[in-house]
């Protein structure tokens, strides 16, 4: 898992988020609402399909409108079992991880997986 996870609110354009993705070199961000809370987890890959399907919508869509219902999250005492089992079952390639009061925690990923079974 990658702590403190980079955020992007669910209200904010696709545009930003893609940036916020390019300026940090990540493929995901964790996606909050207004409270903070979880609300997914959006990949560089549903931007891209967004903009595939509707050319130039970047500036105007908003995040929430390509997540994921519900959102790929596991809690933070889940395993790692727990988070691959959720991203097999749920074709995503990556899983917001969330505590009690459901913000995110950190997130886990495809990659990160890899790097797991290559130690």
């Amino acid at each position: 898992m990658s702590g403190h996870p980079v955020q992007v609110a669910a209200s904010s354009t696709l545009e930003d988020a893609l940036a916020t993705m390019a300026g940090a070199k990540l493929r995901h961000l964790v996606v909050v609402d207004g409270a903070g809370r979880c609300a997914g987890v959006i990949s560089d890959r549903a931007i891209v399909a967004a903009w595939a399907a509707e050319p130039g919508c970047l500036s105007a869509r908003r995040v929430s409108s390509v997540l994921d219902s519900p959102p790929a999250a596991v809690d933070v005492d889940a395993t790692v079992v727990d988070a691959a089992r959720l991203m097999c079952g749920a074709h995503v390639d990556a899983v917001a991880v969330v505590d009690r009061r459901g913000c995110a925690a950190g997130i886990v990923t495809g990659s990160d997986l890899v790097s797991l079974l290559t130690r």
